[in-house]
């Protein structure tokens, strides 16, 4: 079996980590460890240097992909790392997990507010109907103060 675990730019949560040791212990899985830059604009337009991610926001997620691996191979996993750019972060999740034949993905789910998720729509739905591969998000804290406040 192989384990696809999808983090954004936060910290890799402790929750996550249970969910996909979990997951994965069983078959004793190999864990594929995928961080995706966020690509602002529309693809519409021309293509503009400043919508692409910068170089400090690649060793960003360098580092918060590489943390989670460490995390993972120190439970005795094999895992890889990866990393993308996406103006839509599941539709790339979707084509990494039909191209790899991943078994299952596990990602983190950042508490939002009622409009915003009715605005970007659920993201656990949106890679499912698109890969048709099981996704288990793990709910966890918001990643900016405000969000939490309300």
């Amino acid at each position: 079996r192989i384990l696809l675990v999808s983090i954004g730019g936060a910290p890799f949560q402790t929750e996550v980590v249970r969910r996909t040791v979990a997951l994965a212990t069983p078959e004793h899985a190999k864990i594929t460890v995928l961080g995706i830059a966020r690509v602002y604009g529309t693809s519409l337009g021309l293509p503009h240097p400043g919508l692409k991610p910068t170089m400090r926001e690649w060793e960003e997620q360098r580092n918060v992909v590489n943390d989670a691996a460490n995390v993972l191979r120190s439970r005795g996993f094999e895992v890889r790392v990866a990393a993308a750019k996406s103006r839509n972060a599941p539709k790339m999740i979707a084509k990494w997990g039909r191209a790899k034949n991943f078994h299952a993905i596990v990602l983190a789910d950042p508490e939002r507010p009622s409009w915003r998720r009715k605005l970007e729509g659920d993201l656990t739905h949106e890679i499912e109907r698109r890969c048709g591969i099981p996704v288990h998000a793990v709910p966890t804290p918001a990643l900016d103060r405000r969000s939490r406040a309300r």
